[in-house]
């Protein structure tokens, strides 16, 4: 998991956009309601000599409901534990894949060449999310935040946070006047 050096203190947490979560679960509700709308249609048009065949109906839809509560679970997961935490000395990013594979990297925020914002289509226009990409002078080139809700201001939050990183690492030294 993550784990915090002596003395780093958090400045910032990331998450996808809350959007990108309702456009990955629209389909699962629809697959729901298709679900329980060819049972109910099944259930109802069934001719009496077919009552038997009811419970392997009913099957079936419980079959395919536990499927959604899967995919469901499968979608929150991986929506709340991508993460991206901003410290005061690096940037950390954590992206889970699937239930039982995550891959956490970072890099010193010294590192920080160049930061790109992109963002792509009408919706992630309006609703101000894209993604940020991140150049480094480490030997992972790029790092990318995904669908980051107001990528400007996390661009400017992260060059903010470099230029401080910097300037405390910079050691201070003192001009004696021998006035």
């Amino acid at each position: 998991m993550i784990t915090f050096r002596e003395g780093e203190h958090v400045l910032a947490t990331y998450r996808r956009h809350m959007i990108v979560l309702l456009f990955e679960a629209v389909p699962l509700i629809f697959f729901l309601g298709v679900i329980v709308a060819v049972a109910a249609f099944a259930v109802s048009q069934m001719p009496d000599e077919f009552t038997p065949l009811l419970s392997l109906v009913f099957l079936a839809a419980l079959f395919f409901i536990n499927l959604f509560w899967i995919a469901l679970f499968v979608v929150l997961t991986d929506f709340y534990l991508d993460l991206w935490v901003v410290t005061d000395k690096r940037v950390i990013a954590v992206e889970q894949k699937g239930f039982f594979s995550r891959t956490v990297s970072e890099f010193e925020l010294s590192k920080i060449q160049d930061i790109t914002v992109s963002v792509h289509g009408i919706i992630p226009t309006l609703l101000r999310y894209g993604d940020l990409t991140v150049r480094t002078a480490s030997e992972h080139e790029n790092f990318t935040f995904k669908q980051v809700p107001h990528p400007g201001t996390v661009k400017d939050e992260l060059l903010q946070a470099a230029l401080a990183h910097r300037t405390d690492d910079k050691p201070t030294t003192t001009i004696q006047s021998s006035l």
